[in-house]
């Protein structure tokens, strides 16, 4: 009797289990459709002024750039895509485009690319497409990197630009550094001479004190 409670239970986790694993195998394909996997990200192109270029690569994407280059990372191999290039808010429609044919490995990239200052959004389709076509939104300013706030040059760690900050202490002539070592030696001065004093008063009343005492022996 025991054994035919349970075979009801044994049957319906047999069920259970087959339609999970029947779920699981056709997850892939609705999230992953061929053709579908790639990506593009915005690059540093590394000019003079400016920060360092990102390899091709790179699976960074980033979205403050002066000069800058596109690359195509992850798409089937040979794949063909088209892309362009308009300001946000959108006005006067595109203003550059282009297309990549991607290598055998899936990866390609475009030139370098300049744009004046402004907000501009990237949108791509490509061959075999299955879903919408995908899109960027990114920042075209160069004046962030060539005049950044805080004086530095094109990379930020103090530069090959043209507006570097001052190095060491500021001269004689402007009180700095010369007005500084001369507080500083008449402040060590003033210690050492109080220190001197102290120690003169001191030696003076140990010395009366003796004398006292001598006078008051031979009394």
């Amino acid at each position: 009797m025991t054994v035919l409670a349970f075979r009801p239970l044994a049957g319906a986790a047999a069920v259970t289990a087959v339609l999970g694993s029947l779920a699981l195998a056709g997850a892939p394909a609705a999230y992953a459709a061929p053709g579908d996997n790639g990506d593009v990200k915005i690059h540093h192109a590394g000019r003079a002024d400016e920060p360092p270029r990102t390899p091709e690569t790179d699976q960074r994407n980033e979205p403050r750039v002066c000069t800058f280059y596109i690359s195509a990372l992850g798409f089937d191999g040979l794949q063909g895509l088209n892309w362009t290039i308009a300001p946000q808010p959108p006005k006067g429609g595109t203003v550059k485009s282009g297309a990549i044919v991607v290598d055998s490995a899936g990866n390609g990239y475009t030139p370098d690319i300049e744009l004046p200052d402004g907000m501009y959004k990237v949108e791509w389709t490509w061959t075999g497409q299955m879903g919408a076509k995908k899109s960027k939104v990114f920042k075209v300013d160069c004046d962030h990197f060539t005049n950044p706030p805080n004086g530095n040059g094109g990379n930020g760690n103090g530069g090959h630009g043209h507006h570097k900050p001052p190095h060491g202490p500021v001269g004689a002539g402007g009180g700095g550094a010369a007005q500084l070592a001369a507080e500083q030696e008449s402040s060590a001065f003033g210690v050492g001479a109080a220190a001197a004093a102290g120690l003169a008063g001191l030696t003076g009343v140990v010395l009366i004190r003796r004398s006292r005492r001598r006078s008051n022996g031979a009394a």
